[in-house]
């Protein structure tokens, strides 16, 4: 079968605390934000009507309008949307613009966000009928290395950008955010191998191997630094219980959550970084085997320790490890691998200590390599796949950082 080049997606976003905006674009922030609200109204309508709400007459609403629907067919960000309206009240649609990059002197053909590399600005444009309603932003240093990795080097192209004013989760701090979506064609890599992947509670790391038919070829275990994260948690929780004694207090304990959540971060995207550079060396497949939402959900709800439970969050690194996949030609699948059935028999296993597991028939081994076991028994099944059954996402996740 032909190996056809496919379209692969990669998404920096850069975020801008609005506090530390200079004064001026005050006022223009606030009018951007106005136009946010009035295109949510727009867009929930649409989604209530099932997409059959005509587009708005005036601009600015009008580019808007077009621009979210397009990027919503390139980028398949509809999929799992409910048009009934339960889910409506969650959406939160960011304005998208066509954009342009200039590296050098290339002439600036009036796209809706503009990215100058030689003097390090990104300028939004396009959100407002008056004049004067450009807001021109820093880039930065990391910024421009990323993106002159995704274009120069990796052959990247940029094709839109969305933006967004919203407080963060973690900090509570409001932010002016600007996503910029680079788009590439990649040919699946033609594999020899499996990389397969288990997914644990994070504390109790990522557990992978290279399979190559019966034979186990390398294997490893990636791990986040969780005595330092369950520290961070004690700290957190101790200045939440002290900060009704001043906001001096409650601020440490934020900035505490925050740090938290960046260490977390940056090691799902290391890890993923990791797993993708694994499978180009090795010319393998991705294989991931990824917890039953349900199976989460029940931990989550039961006594599992309140500390802990930020290692159960796989979503954002299962998202990146898929989209780096996807950019680099890596063919990607998820998979059911047991962790508790025999390999060898199909047995019930009985539970050890220490994570290990044995059956009847005499198997025994540590609970989170069983399913290297599950791949290489399945392995004729599993490399059979031409690299077009295994799913190459279009929506590459979101970072700032690549290989």
């Amino acid at each position: 079968m032909e190996n056809l080049p496919k379209v692969a997606y990669r998404t920096l976003v850069l975020g801008y605390n609005l506090s530390q905006l200079p004064h001026e674009l005050a006022e223009k922030v606030s009018a951007l934000l106005k136009t946010q609200e009035e295109f949510k109204q727009w867009a929930t309508e649409w989604v209530l009507s099932g997409g059959r709400s005509p587009l708005p007459e005036r601009n600015p609403l009008k580019y808007f309008a077009n621009r979210f629907l397009y990027a919503g067919r390139a980028l398949d960000w509809f999929e799992g949307l409910k048009k009934s309206g339960i889910e409506v009240e969650k959406m939160q649609p960011p304005l998208v613009f066509n954009a342009q990059l200039r590296l050098e002197k290339e002439r600036d053909v009036s796209r809706g966000v503009f990215v100058d590399i030689q003097k390090r600005v990104v300028k939004i444009r396009k959100w407002s009928s008056k004049r004067g309603n450009t807001i021109v932003l820093p880039l930065g240093e990391n910024a421009i290395k990323w993106i002159l990795e995704r274009v120069v080097k990796e052959g990247g192209k940029l094709v839109l950008a969305a933006v967004w004013i919203g407080k963060s989760r973690k900090t509570n701090a409001t932010k002016l955010h600007v996503a910029l979506v680079f788009r590439r064609e990649v040919a699946s890599m033609e594999t020899k191998r499996l990389l397969v992947v288990d997914f644990n509670a994070l504390h109790n790391g990522i557990s992978w191997a290279v399979v190559e038919g019966e034979r186990m070829v390398s294997r490893g275990v990636l791990r986040p630094d969780v005595a330092k994260i369950l520290h961070l948690q004690k700290v957190a929780t101790r200045l939440d219980s002290a900060c009704a004694e001043s906001d001096e207090i409650c601020d440490k304990a934020t900035a505490t959550r925050s740090h938290i959540w960046r260490l977390v971060r940056s090691w799902e995207d290391e890890a993923a970084k990791k797993l993708v550079r694994l499978a180009v060396q090795y010319r393998a497949a991705v294989v991931v085997d990824v917890p039953h939402d349900s199976s989460v959900r029940k931990l989550k709800k039961g006594n599992y320790a309140a500390e802990k439970k930020i290692f159960l969050n796989f979503g954002r690194i299962r998202r990146r490890l898929q989209g780096l996949a996807a950019w680099y030609g890596v063919p990607y699948r998820e998979e059911r691998l047991y962790s508790t059935i025999c390999p060898r028999c199909g047995r019930k296993m009985e539970e050890l200590p220490n994570r290990r597991v044995r059956c009847q028939c005499g198997f025994e081994a540590h609970r989170d390599e069983v399913p290297f076991y599950w791949a290489a028994k399945l392995y004729p099944k599993l490399i059979s796949f031409s690299n077009s059954s295994f799913s190459t996402p279009g929506v590459a996740a979101v970072g700032a950082t690549g290989f």
